[in-house]
Formats: C-alpha cells, structure tokens, sequence
C-alpha cells in the first residue's frame, strides 16, 4: 500500500510543543523546509500538475492577441476548491509557433470570482501522490479561452518579454517559477533565433477559493497566436 504523510492540523494557542511533532511510517521526525518542500508536499498529497489531455499535442490559443486583451488570455486558472491554490510552475512548450509578430510577452493577472466564460481546452489535473485521494477543486483551461470582463478587484502581477526582437521558435520553452527572488531570465542571457528555453523568476502567488489567475500571451502584428503544450505545477493547502 502507498504510504501518505497526512496533511498538518491546527494546534491552537499551545503551539506545535501542544501535540507531538509530525512522523512518517516509521517514525522518523517530520521536517518541512523551503528545500524539501518538493517532496514532502508530494508526501502529504497537496500536490497537483495540471497538463495536456493529450500528450505531445499542443492547444492553440487565440488568433491574433496583439495587444494586452483582458478578455483573451491563453491560461486562466479558477479555484473552484475550499483550499488556496499556490502555483509553483509554469512550463509552455512552442508546438505550433505564431505567426507575424515580434517582442513576445506575457501577462499575468489575478481577479475575483469566476472569469472563465467559454472556450480553451480543459487541462487534466492529478495529484502527484498515487496513495493520496485528495483533489485540488482547481479548474485550468488553456488555449483560446473568453474570459468575462475584468472587475474592479483585478490585480495586475506582472509582464515578461521572452524575445525583443526575435519570434518564437518551435520547442521554445517558456517556464515561469513561481516564489524565486531572481531578477532576470534564468534560461538564457541573449534571446536569438534558435529554439531556447527561458526561466523566469516571479513573485509567489496565492489563488484563494472563488478567485482567478490568468496568463496572457501577445505580440505585436502576430496574425496567428502559438499552440503549446501546457505543465502547470501547484499545491493546494
């Protein structure tokens, strides 16, 4: 039988020395750390990668975002579930490259209620751990997908330019991380012509139940958007 780390309790005003520390199967001392955390949210089975239903198939995305349009972006994540979404990683791999366009960039934002309206292709999410049950209640659709009009809660996070003056190429990967203190792409110094693969830092993000996080892809003069294969890696707690 798997085994499964279950997930902290409060403890209540004593604090954690209230009740004995956490131990696995074999009692040994459970520590979480910000340099474990890979394994031992997998353990406790509070993580979560949300892909392609297909794989090695790209989704295409809308057809021609020129501009920054709130009501077209290309990932949108809603937390449908009773526990906040924390994103760790993005990863989009360039199957079908856009056409037309230069400088490519990318926006994040975050919003109140449910902004997926219709559209994009269901990403299929699974929990990491197979001896664990739990489910993250996140909905992620990617591609073309129609997003209902921004509220006046809406947070802008952020814009990246992958590529100044180059388009994409295929089997560019864009992976944006999630919590990492970097000020500059991590992947590669000097965009060029060849396919790439770019590292970007970003602030860490929370999507509290009954919220959005959308991410947007846009270039100028682009007559064709791209298609990518989509790794979204998150914990839910």
């Amino acid at each position: 039988m798997p085994v499964q780390t279950p997930l902290p309790s409060a403890v209540g005003e004593g604090g954690p020395s209230a009740q004995p520390g956490r131990t696995d199967a074999y009692g040994d001392s459970i520590l979480i750390s910000a340099l474990n955390r890979d394994i031992w949210t997998a353990a406790e089975g509070s993580r979560y990668v949300a892909v392609n239903p297909t794989a090695g198939t790209g989704i295409i995305g809308h057809a021609a975002p020129t501009t920054f349009d709130e009501t077209k972006p290309y990932l949108l994540v809603y937390n449908a579930g009773s526990k906040t979404i924390y994103p760790l990683m993005v990863r989009l791999v360039d199957t079908v490259i856009s056409a037309g366009g230069t400088r490519v960039q990318f926006t994040q934002t975050m919003d109140s209620g449910n902004r997926l309206s219709s559209g994009g292709t269901a990403l299929v999410s699974a929990n990491t751990n197979m001896g664990s049950g739990s489910t993250s209640g996140a909905t992620i659709t990617a591609g073309a997908v129609v997003a209902s009009a921004a509220t006046a809660a809406r947070r802008l996070l952020g814009n990246q330019v992958i590529k100044g003056a180059n388009i994409d190429v295929v089997w560019d990967q864009v992976e944006f991380v999630f919590g990492t203190t970097g000020s500059s792409q991590g992947g590669l110094i000097t965009p060029t012509t060849t396919a790439t693969w770019f590292s970007v830092p970003c602030p860490a993000v929370a999507i509290p139940p009954g919220y959005s996080w959308m991410l947007y892809q846009w270039q100028a003069a682009q007559s064709t958007g791209p298609t990518y294969e989509v790794i979204f890696d998150y914990i839910t707690r």
